[in-house]
């Protein structure tokens, strides 16, 4: 099956009227904009560059921006210049295999970043970064911000969508999910994988959903019917040894997945792991 092109993606929206909780929290005049931006840039290469130690709100939400993009036929690249400082942020990256690549300074001046017809933010605004002097000497446009931070200085972008009443970037683009941008496929291990990343991003920026608001929790209501509990365990349990965390890594790529009548269940290593159902979120 080939990839969707911008016309497939623009029959999978539908920006109805809203009937239920879920649905009246999106904002379907940014998701418009965004779905128009992106239609603009089809077949264009963009990339992604987040904060020099980027943390799981702004991983995730790179990813989600990447695969809402390859819907509108746009590759992205998603680097940061710095490292991954916290063992939580280096699991999530290893054991969901999340495409963020590091580009230090010294890289990104050997790069041709000329070659990208676009670049975005997303979790921050470029003031965070390294990678924004070699953006600006290439002369790429600044095709979209996406963050829920106040607005830091004057940088301009031909999408904005800053929502500082959200606790975290991952609520936005969890909204785009709900709004049609990308249908999200319980059947498909990368969609499974870049929900339990989004959550991840949610449960991280809001202390574990206790300073989270209400558009917080709806966001990772619809998301809990995606995700994968037992991997979102296994990036909180990060403080295991690497011998350890190799042995997860190939025990979660390597098992399959059985539907029972009450629920779902994964077969890992010979051993079969009772999951909840989808309906019922483990935060």
């Amino acid at each position: 099956m080939g990839r969707p092109n911008s016309g497939d993606a623009d029959r999978k929206l539908q920006f109805g009227s809203p009937n239920n909780a879920s649905e009246r929290t999106v904002d379907r005049s940014k998701s418009r904009s965004f779905a128009a931006g992106l239609r603009k840039a089809s077949g264009r290469s963009q990339i992604i560059l987040l904060q020099d130690f980027p943390d799981p709100d702004a991983l995730s939400c790179a990813w989600a921006y990447k695969l809402i993009a390859q819907q509108f036929d746009i590759s992205c690249d998603i680097y940061y210049a710095g490292t991954l400082s916290h063992q939580e942020n280096i699991a999530l990256v290893k054991l969901t295999n999340l495409p963020a690549q590091r580009c230090t300074v010294q890289v990104a001046k050997e790069k041709n970043f000329s070659a990208y017809q676009g670049c975005v933010f997303v979790d921050g605004q470029g003031t965070t970064t390294q990678l924004l002097a070699q953006v600006q000497q290439s002369n790429l446009p600044i095709v979209a911000i996406i963050d829920h931070h106040m607005a830091q200085g004057e940088l301009r972008a031909e999408f904005i969508d800053l929502r500082p009443q959200a606790r975290a970037t991952a609520t936005i683009f969890s909204q785009y999910l709900q709004a049609g941008l990308l249908k999200l496929d319980s059947s498909n291990g990368e969609h499974v994988k870049c929900a339990t990343a989004l959550i991840h991003g949610i449960r991280s920026d809001t202390n574990r959903l206790m300073q989270a608001q209400e558009e917080d929790f709806i966001a990772a209501g619809y998301l809990s019917r995606f995700y994968d509990a037992q991997l979102l365990n296994s990036v909180l349990q990060a403080s295991r040894s690497k011998r350890v965390m190799n042995v997860i890594e190939r025990s979660l790529r390597n098992r399959v997945l059985q539907t029972t009548s009450r629920s779902l269940e994964w077969v890992t290593c010979g051993m079969t792991i009772e999951m909840p159902s989808p309906k019922r979120p483990i935060f």
